[in-house]
């Protein structure tokens, strides 16, 4: 894939500049770490504050709490009904990366250190909020290439952009499908018809392992090096020391899924002072946790050009262990990456504002 410097970055601005909601399906791991709950908490606000339209909300994981999770966030929103779906037939299954056997959302909840990693966050939302989704295990949602099908299928050319914040699974299933009775179109031509823009939260910059994109690797070469539409990266490097989450784990809220997720799982200040190296190294600081996810949602609903500097190239998967490495490209690359303009505390806070607000409707 080939694309002019003025082409790809003319893509990227009008998003921030169009006075049209941005078409937004979110695609998420939802399977131990937690900045997707603060990355789907960002995108229904900002769906609130009418700058974009969630068209649908899909999980990366099966076998797992990840699609109930999705919808009890959803439901707090008062956007219940989106659609939901998962992998199915490959991928990453269970309760961790690496997992060998599912994990039962029904079984009894157990110890927040039992056998169930940091899953345990997202079996605990369904056992706290019960009634607030229909799918406790990802593995009876709906297809997710059915789901991106329809959905696709449904919008005018060339209107979607597609922010995913976990692994590319779903990506590379989309891009092998075939035509169907839901378009005459393959998965390629599907998504270079219909999509305008991927941001993705993944890779590692300028080369290394990143958790989004070695943990099915495979999955991950083929969507790169297949992908039709321009893609913009918020990948490790960036969101690693950019932290957002404590003012919500510390907000007065009656009820809140989101806030009960960072609240139980942020240290707290005290222990942050006592060990803030340790807990960098770890993804967390003073303001909460890294925001890797949160940020690939701002820069597809308002564009790069407010809070981020950019810097073209390709990022692409070397080997079979997981590894990646960044090619700049200053002309001709494909692919952007998000680097500093303003800066990341700055940023940090303009996602707690997001993360914070009362939902419109909802629960």
């Amino acid at each position: 894939m080939k694309k002019s410097a003025v082409a790809i970055l003319g893509t990227v601005a009008a998003l921030a500049l169009g006075a049209a909601p941005v078409k937004i399906i979110f695609d998420t791991d939802m399977i131990t770490d937690f900045d997707d709950v603060g990355a789907l908490a960002c995108l229904h606000a900002l769906a609130d504050a009418g700058e974009c339209e969630i068209l649908a909300t899909v999980s990366s994981t099966r076998g797992n709490a990840s699609v109930g999770a999705v919808q009890v966030i959803n439901s707090y929103y008062g956007r219940g009904d989106l659609p939901v779906g998962s992998p199915k037939g490959m991928g990453v299954m269970g309760a961790f990366p690496g997992a060998k056997e599912k994990v039962d959302p029904a079984s009894p909840l157990g110890e927040k250190a039992g056998g169930d990693g940091g899953h345990y966050k997202y079996r605990k939302l369904l056992a706290d909020y019960p009634g607030w989704y229909r799918y406790a295990d990802a593995d009876d949602a709906p297809d997710a290439n059915e789901v991106y099908r329809r959905v696709l299928a449904a919008q005018p050319d060339g209107s979607v952009t597609i922010c995913s914040v976990g692994f590319l699974t779903n990506l590379r299933r989309l891009l092998e499908t075939k035509p169907d009775d839901i378009s005459p179109l393959d998965g390629r031509a599907l998504v270079a018809r219909k999509v305008k823009l991927w941001v993705a939260m993944a890779c590692r910059y300028p080369d290394g392992k990143e958790y989004n994109s070695m943990w099915d690797c495979e999955s991950s070469r083929i969507a790169l090096e297949n992908w039709p539409t321009p893609i913009v990266f918020s990948d490790w490097q960036y969101g690693c020391d950019c932290f957002a989450g404590r003012a919500v784990a510390e907000m007065d809220a009656e009820r809140s899924p989101v806030k009960d997720v960072f609240a139980g799982n942020i240290p707290s200040r005290d222990e942050i002072r006592g060990d803030p190296h340790g807990w960098l190294i770890r993804g967390f600081g003073m303001g909460g946790r890294s925001a890797w996810d949160e940020t690939a949602v701002l820069a597809a609903v308002r564009g790069i050009e407010p809070y981020f500097n950019a810097e073209r190239g390709m990022y692409r998967m070397v080997g079979d262990k997981g590894d990646d490495e960044w090619a700049p490209d200053a002309e001709n690359g494909p692919h952007v990456r998000i680097t500093e303009k303003l800066p990341k505390a700055e940023v940090g806070r303009i996602i707690d504002g997001l993360i914070t607000r009362r939902p419109k409707g909802g629960k």
